[in-house]
Formats: C-alpha cells, sequence, structure tokens
C-alpha cells in the first residue's frame, strides 16, 4: 500500500507541474514547474525495478541514473533563468534604430493600440476559462490514452500499479509538451515544450528497454542542455530584435 500512495505521489506531483506549465505563461511559475518535474522523474527512474539504487540520501533511496537527471534538470532550468533574468540589463547600445523605421512605426501603432484595448467580460471569462478547459481536455486524454493505448503496460509484465502510472506520466509530458510548443508566444515557451517531449520520451525509452544506457543517458541530456543553450541565444536575439523596433515583449504585454 506504501508503494501505491508513492507512486500515486509521483504522478500527482507531475500532473500538478505539468498543469502549472500548460496554464501559466510567466517564467517564474514555469521553470520551477519544469524544474520540479525533473526532481520528480528522478524519484520515478529510482522506483523503477530494473534500474539499481545505488544512492542513500536519509531515508531515499535514489540511482545516479535518478541523479543524472535532475542535475541535468538544474543545469536546464538555470541556463533559461538567467536568460530570462538577463533581460533586465540587455540594451541595445545609445543611438541604434531600426533600419525600417516606417515598418517600425507601424508595428508600434499596432501595438500600442492592443495593449490601449480594455479587456471586456467576455475577454476575462475567455481567459480564465480557456485554460481551465485544455487542462481538463488533457488530463481526459491522458487517461483515455493510457486506459486504452497502454505502451508500457502490458500482460507480459507482473501487475504493478507503477506501470499504469508511468503510462500516464509519460502521456501526459508529452501533451503538455505539444501544447506548449503549438501555442508558445516566445521562444522560451517552446524550448519548455520541447523539453518536456524529451523527458517524456526518456521515461517511455528507458520503460520499454529495461535498462540503463550510459550513450542514451548523455545523449538526452547533451541535447537538453543544447536545446537550452539555443533557446537562450534566440531569446536574446529576439528580445534584442523588439528593443531596435521599441515594441513590448509578450511577458510586457501580459
Amino acid at each position: 500500500m506504501g508503494g501505491w500512495n508513492a507512486e500515486l505521489a509521483i504522478w500527482l506531483g507531475i500532473l500538478l507541474c505539468g498543469g502549472l506549465m500548460v496554464v501559466f505563461r510567466d517564467w517564474r511559475v514555469t521553470l520551477p514547474a519544469l524544474l520540479a518535474v525533473y526532481l520528480i522523474l528522478g524519484l520515478l527512474f529510482s522506483r523503477l525495478p530494473f534500474v539499481p539504487q545505488d544512492v542513500a540520501l536519509g531515508p531515499l533511496h535514489l540511482s545516479f541514473f535518478g541523479l543524472a537527471k535532475v542535475v541535468t534538470g538544474l543545469v536546464v532550468v538555470g541556463i533559461l533563468a538567467l536568460t530570462a533574468l538577463s533581460r533586465r540589463w540587455i540594451h541595445l547600445p545609445d543611438g541604434a534604430s531600426s533600419t525600417d523605421e516606417v515598418l517600425a512605426a507601424r508595428l508600434r501603432w499596432a501595438a500600442r493600440r492592443v495593449r490601449t484595448v480594455p479587456p471586456g467580460l467576455r475577454e476575462r471569462l475567455a481567459a480564465y476559462l480557456l485554460p481551465t478547459s485544455t487542462l481538463a481536455v488533457l488530463i481526459a486524454v491522458t487517461y483515455t490514452f493510457a486506459i486504452l493505448y497502454p505502451v508500457v503496460r502490458t500482460p507480459a509484465l507482473p501487475a504493478n500499479p507503477l506501470w499504469f502510472y508511468v503510462d500516464l506520466s509519460w502521456y501526459w509530458l508529452a501533451l503538455c509538451g505539444l501544447f506548449n510548443v503549438l501555442f508558445a508566444q516566445e521562444v522560451q515557451e517552446v524550448c519548455i515544450g520541447l523539453l518536456l517531449c524529451i523527458v517524456s520520451a526518456d521515461l517511455l525509452y528507458t520503460t520499454l528497454s529495461r535498462s540503463v544506457g550510459l550513450l542514451a543517458i548523455g545523449l538526452l541530456s547533451t541535447v537538453s542542455i543544447l536545446l537550452a543553450l539555443g533557446s537562450a541565444l534566440l531569446s536574446v536575439l529576439f528580445f534584442l530584435r523588439l528593443q531596435r523596433w521599441r515594441l513590448p515583449s509578450a511577458e510586457e504585454m501580459d
């Protein structure tokens, strides 16, 4: 019964973190939620029966494989957090302006028009109901896929609630990642969505292969870190372009 409660707590943690990244767009919410996903996955990987628990941290028995995922998450989230914080200190040199002043003026006029329109009751209601209804739909789709199309939970495996929660977790992370990619407003949101898809594929691959490969660990960790670095570079370049045209970012628009 204790194992069931632990696995249910892991699934609820992943569900909560994914829900935060679906509903909210502020990096102060999404980045801690992303870090929590890596921490929870470190616990989940350590509970897989074929992963040796060779690290003891008080009452917790973890694995080097799970700790590697946690370290990857710390590095990735650290890169994204530094990128978001660096916007306060990044500025164009004095005198730098757009070469196409006509286009820049039109864009600034459109941005001011969007910002000056006060949100009505319908807009406020839609802003509240749309993320909530989307979250409910994603949860329902996750449970439907995990029950009707189980990938990890097969008759060949011994009966264990862990496999059902693994199916729920990788489906949920993949759907949340795709949602963030499709409805992203900034480069960093696209990166967060892709990172969720990567950890979902990592969880599925590790569970299906029933093994822990050092090559796979290094490859997926390297891809995640390179993705975060590429996202940081593109975010800075995009932010500088907005400054050059004197346009507000998505964060400032909110």
